[in-house]
């Protein structure tokens, strides 16, 4: 059991691609781990068999096995290589479909959110802040502008079912990558190459393999709405969870003191693994400037 229990583990997390393996994972404990063996005991061999049942059943329905065959093409650790050909060739046509179908992107609204972040510094608003100050061309800008406006009008001219089939085609022509890179990573680094299947992989490769995440955060909401915290309103107990589950992540809360005491929580601070500083040291009021906390 031991084996499955580690299967279980990886799949369970939660901060890396995990959808794209579970075919895989499971022929691999289907056709290893479970298969069944001469020195197997009674129990053994039924245990095995219950096993494989229940992970069949899970995973039998048609929508769970489109969208696990999608996600395992679009790795670029694997790219359909656990599909056999007839449901290969389906799962592209299928992929094509939706790159056919997906919406082109609006614009990010660049003007608006820059005079929005001048408006909030706090600056004379007669005089413009000096980012925002009209400064002169250079050739290179002028050129990048024109490269730009041709390359628009190259790929407009082109179908799109043309470029959908070409990005597909090209990025399963690729070599798959080790199992031990990152596919978010990959897609990160390429997403100027294949624009379009970029898209699907954002939709697919965020998908969690199991419902552990999901079970994480009732768990962290119970113990956030204790029987002794009944009267917080359902806003706070939302952003309480929230805190709790990406407090980790939220390094731009997290400031390194120059002085003795290691680190600072806006508003305040609160020890951390490893600190050296003491109880005495971390009720003393920091005397050193931080940007100003944030409104929760």
């Amino acid at each position: 059991m031991k084996p499955l229990a580690d299967f279980t583990d990886v799949l369970s997390g939660e901060k890396y691609v995990t959808v794209s393996s579970v075919k895989s994972v499971l022929e691999l404990i289907k056709g290893d781990l479970l298969s069944p063996s001469p020195e197997d005991t009674a129990l053994t061999a039924s245990i095995k068999q219950n096993i494989c049942r229940v992970l069949t059943e899970k995973y039998n329905s048609p929508a769970i096995q489109v969208i696990l065959r999608k996600a395992t093409l679009l790795d670029p650790r694997y790219r359909g290589s656990m599909e056999e050909a007839d449901a290969s060739d389906d799962v592209k046509h299928q992929l094509v479909q939706e790159l056919l179908d997906l919406k082109e992107p609006e614009g990010s609204g660049e003007g608006a959110s820059g005079e929005s972040c001048s408006t909030a510094a706090g600056g004379n608003e007669d005089e413009p802040p000096a980012a925002l100050r009209p400064k002169k061309k250079r050739l290179s800008d002028l050129l990048q502008n024109r490269r730009a406006h041709l390359t628009g009008q190259a790929q407009a001219a082109v179908p799109k079912r043309v470029q959908a089939d070409a990005e597909l085609t090209k990025f399963l022509q690729e070599d798959a990558l080790d199992a031990s890179c990152d596919p978010l990573m990959w897609w990160r680094d390429n997403q100027k190459r294949y624009p379009m299947m970029a898209n699907l992989a954002r939709k697919y490769m965020c998908i969690c393999a199991t419902s552990t995440s999901s079970e994480r955060m009732f768990s962290t909401a119970g113990n956030t709405a204790t029987p002794e915290r009944s009267c917080l309103k359902p806003q706070k107990v939302n952003m309480l969870v929230f805190l709790a589950r990406n407090l980790t992540t939220c390094g731009s809360l997290i400031f390194r003191c120059p002085g003795s005491v290691p680190y600072c929580l806006l508003p305040n601070r609160v020890r951390v693994s490893g600190s050296s500083a003491s109880a005495e040291e971390l009720r003393q009021p920091c005397a050193h400037t931080h940007p100003p906390a944030p409104q929760i």
